[in-house]
């Protein structure tokens, strides 16, 4: 009997691919591996083929992440769901781990797990562990605040996924935190303690969805703004209003701080985008800030 089916979406990653399943592999028992191939145009079919173990389906166009992981999840065949990202490792045992945790309770959509984060080139840890806290049960307006869950570290309940809606399409970036928190609003969560995967980290170079912070940080706003209006989030006005601060002001400072690395890179462009992004999300704050008008200056 399958345990849990693990959903690995591919695109252009023949490279980091086989590592990735091999590792898969090694994380659980009774697994079925799925790979769905979205359009890849590079050898990810030829080594695809070469490899035993996996179920392989490839969408006719690139789609995104979010059709992907829906097309391998409405394949899939087991009570339980992981996801792992192509260029992500799964750590021995850990899905099993987390299937066991999931029968133990038998109340909670889904089990995550801290991940050891590792450089863009060569997936190698740097030593840093995220996230640091693990809230548990009710986790609603822990992650409305901004995201904290790796979709790689995730083990669900197929039944909750098909009960939420699945992945939306229409979202290319945030797809996944819109999902957990359409979960969360409705069930309890739980994780485990021990570290699940290694989580390769976004570079500007390293061709993730990540690695564009302006586009990536307006649509969490927008995810974060549609979950805002929830009747979840419709009984708390105050901690509505907290949680919409904190994120603009962790998006403000990121962009901050992206655009001094920028200047000292000589990147002129990045300085001129991430600091009139800055001053657009917060104008009245950006009034006094010395060091935005610097950038701004620069620029």
């Amino acid at each position: 009997m399958t345990a849990a089916s693990v959903i690995i979406p591919t695109y252009n990653r023949a490279g980091f691919l086989p590592a990735s399943i091999e590792s898969v592999e090694l994380a659980g028992t009774e697994l079925e591996i799925i790979v769905v191939d979205d359009g890849s145009s590079d050898d990810t079919p030829d080594v695809c083929r070469r490899l035993t173990g996996i179920r392989y389906i490839r969408l006719p166009s690139n789609q995104g992440l979010a059709a992907a992981r829906n097309a391998g999840i409405l394949s899939s065949s087991a009570e339980f769901i992981a996801f792992v990202d192509d260029d992500d490792i799964r750590l021995p045992g850990s899905i099993d781990l987390q299937v066991q945790a999931l029968r133990a309770n038998p109340q909670a959509a889904f089990c995550y797990g801290r991940v050891l984060l590792a450089d863009s080139k060569h997936r190698m840890p740097t030593g840093e562990i995220v996230p640091l806290r693990l809230p548990a049960g009710d986790i609603f307006w822990d992650l409305i605040e901004g995201l904290f869950l790796i979709p790689t570290s995730i083990v669900a309940r197929r039944q909750a996924l098909l009960e939420c809606g699945l992945f939306d399409e229409q979202l290319r970036k945030t797809e996944d935190w819109d999902l957990w928190l359409r979960i969360a609003e409705n069930w309890p969560v739980i994780p485990v303690t021990e570290p699940v995967a290694v989580y390769r980290k976004a570079a500007p170079d390293s061709e993730q969805l990540c690695s564009d912070s302006v586009s990536l940080l307006r649509q969490m706003l927008a995810v974060q703004r549609r979950a805002l209006q929830s009747r979840r989030a419709a009984t708390a006005p105050w901690k509505r209003h907290r949680a919409r601060l904190r994120l603009v002001k962790v998006a403000y400072d990121a962009l901050i701080s992206q655009a001094e690395v920028a200047l000292a890179e000589g990147d002129m462009t990045a300085v001129r985008i991430k600091s009139r992004e800055a001053r657009r999300l917060r104008p009245i704050r950006s009034r006094v800030d010395l060091h935005l008008w610097r950038l701004l200056r620069a620029a």
